[in-house]
C-alpha cells in the first residue's frame, strides 16, 4: 500500500535499512523500493551494525534517474570510500563465516530483546504501550500520559543518572510533545536493564501523580 501511494502521488522514496540483517522473528523483509513502479527511489544500508563499525562503510542504490547524480555527489565529496575497508568487507560477504556471524548476532540480540521485553512488562505495562520489535536494536514506547520526554530525560539524568532517547527529535514538527521514548538493548546487561528501567518507571510515576 505504501508503494502504491508513492507511485500515485509521485513522491520520491528514501529507504534506510541499517538494521536489515538484525531480524529475530519471521518477517517480510522485501524493501518498499522493490515494489514501486514509477516513482524515484533511494535505498541505503550499512555494514557498521553487523560487521565492522569502525570502517564506516555503507552502500546506496538508486533508481536510474537519480543514480548518476549520486555518483557526482560522491566524487565531489571524497571520490570514493576507503578501498582497504571495502576490500575487507568483500572478503566476508557471501561466505559461510559471515552467515554464521550474522546468526550469532541475531541470537545474542534476540536474547537481549526478550530480556528487555520481560522487564518492560514488569515495570511499564501501566505507563506505556509498545510492540515487541521483530528486529533492530530499539524499543519504541508511547506513554499513556503524554509528556515532553526531552524534559523527562533531563530529570532522569539529574536525579537517576539514567539516559534514553526522547521521541520528539524524530518528528518534523518543532515543539511537538509526543510522549515517546526509545530504549536501546544492545549493550546493557540484564542487571542494568532491570535497575535502569525500574528506576525510570518510578520517576515517571512520580511525575504523573
Amino acid at each position: 500500500e505504501v508503494a502504491r501511494t508513492l507511485d500515485e502521488l509521485n513522491i520520491p522514496l528514501i529507504e534506510d535499512e541499517p538494521y536489515r540483517e538484525l531480524c529475530y522473528d519471521e518477517v517480510d523483509r522485501t524493501p518498499v523500493c522493490a515494489l514501486v513502479e514509477r516513482t524515484s527511489w533511494v535505498y541505503m544500508g550499512t555494514f557498521s551494525k553487523t560487521l565492522a563499525p569502525g570502517l564506516r562503510i555503507g552502500y546506496l542504490i538508486a533508481s536510474p534517474d537519480l543514480f548518476p547524480w549520486f555518483v557526482k555527489l560522491k566524487q565531489a565529496a571524497d571520490l570514493h570510500s576507503n578501498r582497504p575497508g571495502q576490500w575487507l568487507i568483500a572478503q566476508w560477504l557471501g561466505t559461510p563465516a559471515f552467515d554464521a556471524h550474522l546468526q550469532a548476532l541475531q541470537t545474542a540480540y534476540r536474547s537481549k530483546r526478550d530480556t528487555m521485553q520481560a522487564i518492560l512488562e514488569c515495570h511499564f505495562t501501566d505507563l506505556a504501550d509498545w510492540q515487541k520489535p521483530a528486529g533492530g536494536l530499539f524499543f519504541w514506547l508511547t506513554l499513556k500520559q503524554a509528556c515532553d520526554t526531552r524534559q523527562l530525560l533531563k530529570t532522569a539524568m539529574a536525579e537517576e543518572k539514567i539516559a534514553f532517547m526522547p521521541g520528539e527529535p524524530f518528528y518534523p514538527t518543532e515543539g511537538s510533545v509526543t510522549g515517546h521514548l526509545r530504549f536501546n538493548f544492545s549493550l546493557a546487561t540484564p542487571e542494568q536493564m532491570e535497575d535502569g528501567l525500574s528506576r525510570l518507571a518510578g520517576l515517571i510515576r512520580r511525575q504523573m501523580s
